[in-house]
């Protein structure tokens, strides 16, 4: 009886094991990152539950315009479902702000961005896979995005202190977006700048620091990562909320 006893309770946790296994399987989710990008919208609410506008009761992800949040990438389920935003704070009777359907296909590494114009709010998604750096390589991976409704393409330089030449994006249109470009991340690379510059006229519209990039420190935050530098705001605001400007989306 003993041995019987105890063979059960083997079995059950094994069940128990795979089970879990199975509901934890990483083709059983997608990866989403939401990206707010809207001027105009400080903080938006983005809603999951479907429901409408008279039933919705706050409980969104908190999405902050032109910054990324850690709580902002999420694991969504593998099916079609609507997608839900409204302005922050909430009040009995808005309506949404902007709304679409996701459909996320097994392994998805996806990006969402909420951009446009109060007057017409739009998206755009991408599904990129970041690249893997070999430890010999020590490199970052930057790639670029233009979320400025109303620019012209932009130019986009990356230099700055050990590498030979700048490395340059020509034509980044409204909503384009490059691919990862390997940049040297190795000791003899200091402090590196990127540029967005309107490909037309020549005027400086924005830039980004990038500090230490070939630090030896162990917890170099560049190497071996990927980020993405999106161009937000709307040309010629005169809201100094919602000029032009860069911001840095950490990738894996």
């Amino acid at each position: 009886m003993k041995r019987l006893t105890l063979y059960i309770t083997a079995c059950l946790c094994l069940s128990l094991i795979l089970s879990c296994k199975k509901a934890l399987q990483p083709e059983n989710i997608a990866s989403l990152t939401i990206i707010n990008a809207l001027p105009g919208n400080r903080l938006m609410l983005a809603d999951f539950s479907d429901k409408p506008a008279s039933q919705f009761n706050s409980a969104g992800l908190m999405l902050y315009y032109g910054l990324y949040d850690p709580s902002s990438r999420l694991s969504v389920k593998l099916n079609e479902q609507k997608l839900i935003f409204y302005k922050y704070p909430f009040v009995k009777g808005d309506q949404s702000l902007y709304q679409l359907t996701l459909n996320p296909k097994e392994g998805d590494i996806n990006t969402l961005f909420i951009t446009g114009t109060q007057a017409k709010p739009e998206h755009f998604e991408v599904n990129m896979k970041p690249p893997h750096y070999a430890v010999q390589d020590s490199l970052v991976g930057l790639r670029f995005v233009n979320l400025s409704a109303g620019s012209a393409p932009v130019q986009v330089k990356v230099s700055g202190q050990g590498l030979t030449t700048a490395i340059t994006t020509n034509n980044l249109a409204y909503k384009g977006i490059t691919h990862y470009l390997p940049i040297p991340a190795n000791s003899k690379i200091g402090n590196l700048l990127v540029e967005f510059i309107d490909q037309v006229s020549g005027q400086l519209l924005a830039s980004y620091p990038l500090d230490a990039v070939g630090g030896t420190v162990a917890d170099n935050p560049w190497r071996y990562r990927n980020y993405t530098f999106a161009l937000k705001g709307l040309p010629g605001a005169t809201n100094v909320a919602d000029a032009v400007d860069v911001f840095k989306i950490n990738d894996y």
